[in-house]
Formats: structure tokens, sequence, C-alpha cells
């Protein structure tokens, strides 16, 4: 009978994870890093940990918020999270208290790129819905008769 996962070893490398990021790694590449969910396999070889990050695009220009002089876009964040694996894996094992410390495989979270995508399209409608709005005023004297 296989193993089931356990989500409760999910959520301690989660948390383990973040902090790691936060207090640990100097990287400016991953100042605004989320970790939002991590997937660790039955035998705790592998565990899958998706990411979110802020959008260079979406971000008002003012440098102060980030301590540096502009975001890193999402290659750049997705380059520094494999370098610094290596040694986010080591760390993982001491603060997670694992016996076996997992590769780390990191992911964009899906969600947040579907999330855009869906914002962007009801963007779309919304200023479509106000162009025909903008085109009939309501006043059309061929549908008053009647």
């Amino acid at each position: 009978m296989a193993r089931k996962r356990n989500p409760r070893t999910d959520r301690q490398v989660q948390a383990a994870l973040a902090d790691l990021i936060e207090t640990e790694i100097a990287d400016p590449r991953l100042t605004l890093v989320s970790i939002t969910e991590v997937d660790v396999t039955p035998d705790h070889d592998v565990a899958t940990v998706y990411y979110s990050t802020i959008d260079p695009a979406l971000v008002s220009r003012d440098h102060r918020r980030t301590g540096g002089d502009r975001l890193p876009t999402p290659e750049e964040v997705a380059e520094g999270l494999e370098a610094v694996a290596p040694r986010l894996r080591g760390l993982l094992a001491q603060r997670a208290k694992l016996r076996v410390a997992p590769e780390l495989r990191f992911r964009p979270d899906p969600v947040v790129e579907q999330a855009a995508r869906i914002e962007s399209l009801l963007r779309d409608l919304d200023a479509g819905a106000g162009a025909d709005a903008s085109e009939a005023p309501g006043d059309d004297p061929a549908g008053d008769q009647g």
C-alpha cells in the first residue's frame, strides 16, 4: 500500500522556506517572493515549491519600497531561487527537523497567473461594455415608437 502525503509536512516545509528566504537569504532577486504552497513527496525526496512574486509592470515606480533600483523580473526570481536551492535545502533540513532534506523544485504558482488572466479578461469586457454604452445613449427615437 502506498504511503499518503502528509499535509502537516507540507505546511512545515512551506513555513520554514518562507522564513529562511526572508531571514537567511540576501539575494535581492528574492525580496518580494511568497511561498504559496509546497508539495512534499511521501518519501520526502522531492518538494515542489510554488511561489509568487509581484509583477514589476503592476507596481508603481516607487523604488523606496523595494530597497533597490527596480523589481526583479519573474525570470530573475526563478534564477535566484535555483541559485539558492542547495543552501536552502541544507538550512531546511535543520529548521524543519526532517530526516531527509528534499530536493527543492521551484515552480511559479499557476493560480497567480490564472487570476491575472481572469482580471485582464474582465477588464477587457468592462472596457467593451463601456464603449457600447457610450455609443448608445439610450435616447433612440426609433425605440420610443411602438
